[in-house]
């Protein structure tokens, strides 16, 4: 795809996004190590579930280094209205235990006066550090220009063509900070990632089809079931026909066979037909030639009768 083409629909995304969906705005008291754990609850969740989930896990624990020795089954019931709390789970306990092993702390707001990237550069090496992650962390604590992109955004950019097959399984994003500005980055990724949840939850609905298809979405073209022949049908049919053909015709017999059949078996006498006398009874036959067939035929002499002379 040429860049302007993606440009173009990126473009239309945004449109169409920021239409239909109100930015959600995060707070901003938050520290950097609350907008990281925030966003490992955010990643293919929506908004008020990824709040309630967050403040729950606030409420529930001493400090974070609770929640680092706390198995992920543990965490997974603090987190139980999110649609994957394994997934969430493991990645905050990942990246809090990668935290304590490097730093020994988690502290970690010095990196908004580090230079971006750098600090950028060190969250990369967390454990449980996803692209989703990284992203909403650089941009959310750090000022930073990105966009974060979950599974479920991904979806919604190969639907809408703005990315191809194999982009999406490298998980990448060619242009995408480069055609929306910084300015407007916050705004345009809220209203992407609600989007894209409502794709994941309810993609046959009615208004998230309508918005889908207004962002240049291509609904993949239904492909013909192949028919499926079940094989006993096709093996009762083949058994039937095999039968009658059988009885309409004789079986095929070797050579072989054929003679010593032959042999075996005498020759039939012909049939005597009713008010014929056989050969035998009439008597031999002459043979007829062909010069008795021309010949005349002659009559028998006639013997005259003798006159007797008187005495």
């Amino acid at each position: 795809m040429s860049a302007k083409n993606r440009g173009d629909r990126i473009q239309l995304l945004q449109k169409v996004v920021t239409k239909h969906y109100t930015a959600v705005a995060a707070p901003e008291d938050r520290t950097v190590l609350e907008h990281m754990l925030y966003a490992c609850c955010l990643e293919d969740t929506p908004y008020d579930a990824a709040d309630e989930a967050f403040h729950r896990l606030q409420e529930s624990f001493f400090d974070w280094n609770e929640v680092r020795v706390t198995t992920v089954s543990e965490l997974c019931e603090t987190l139980h209205n999110l649609p994957d709390p394994a997934a969430a789970a493991l990645r905050i306990k990942k990246n809090l235990q990668s935290l304590f092993e490097t730093r020994y702390s988690f502290d970690i707001d010095d990196m908004v006066k580090m230079n971006q990237g750098k600090a950028i550069q060190e969250l990369e090496k967390l454990a449980g550090m996803t692209k989703f992650v990284l992203a909403y962390v650089t941009q959310k604590a750090l000022g930073g220009h990105a966009i974060p992109v979950s599974h479920s955004i991904m979806q919604v950019l190969l639907a809408t063509e703005i990315i191809s097959a194999t982009e999406a399984e490298k998980g990448q994003v060619p242009g995408l900070e480069r055609t929306i500005p910084k300015t407007k980055g916050a705004p345009f990724a809220s209203c992407l990632h609600q989007l894209a949840i409502d794709h994941a939850t309810s993609p046959d609905s009615k208004q998230t089809k309508a918005v889908m298809k207004e962002a240049g979405a291509v609904e993949p073209k239904k492909q013909p079931e192949p028919k499926v022949k079940s094989s006993k049908p096709a093996a009762s049919g083949k058994a039937t026909s095999s039968s009658s053909q059988g009885a309409s015709k004789p079986t095929k017999q070797p050579a072989s066979s054929k003679k010593s059949t032959a042999k075996a078996v005498p020759p039939k006498a012909p049939a005597k037909t009713a008010g014929k006398k056989t050969a035998s009874s009439a008597g031999p036959v002459k043979p007829k030639t062909s010069a008795s067939k021309n010949a005349p035929v002659k009559k028998a002499a006639t013997k005259k009768p003798t006159k007797r002379k008187p005495r």
